[in-house]
């Protein structure tokens, strides 16, 4: 059973790769990735892309734009999301947004 999902906040893609694997030879398989800076979504796509068995999440979500990064297994939704002007329309868009990443 997962026990541990680290949160990280990316501030340079190219260290992310390195950081995925070295979680994944260490026995952990998940990580969530925060949008708290511009690298946040080059650094999930990178995962996504380049590291095999590591289920990677996007987190701290304030928009709807953001909730559509490439490749994602999962998402925390900030409030702001689920607070916007048409919560259906842009939880639609999310759900989309995973299938398109399943």
């Amino acid at each position: 059973a997962i026990r541990l999902v680290p949160v990280v906040v990316i501030h340079d893609a190219d260290k992310a790769v390195p950081l995925a694997k070295a979680l994944l030879d260490n026995g952990c398989a998940f990580m969530e990735i925060t949008f708290r800076t511009p690298a946040a979504a080059e650094a999930i796509a990178r995962i996504s892309r380049e590291v095999s068995g590591m289920l990677v999440g996007a987190g701290t979500l304030l928009t709807p734009e953001q909730a559509q990064a490439a490749g994602v297994d999962y998402m925390v939704i900030g409030r702001p999301v689920t607070q916007s002007a048409d919560p259906a329309q842009t939880l639609n868009m999310i759900n989309a947004s995973l299938k398109r990443g399943a």
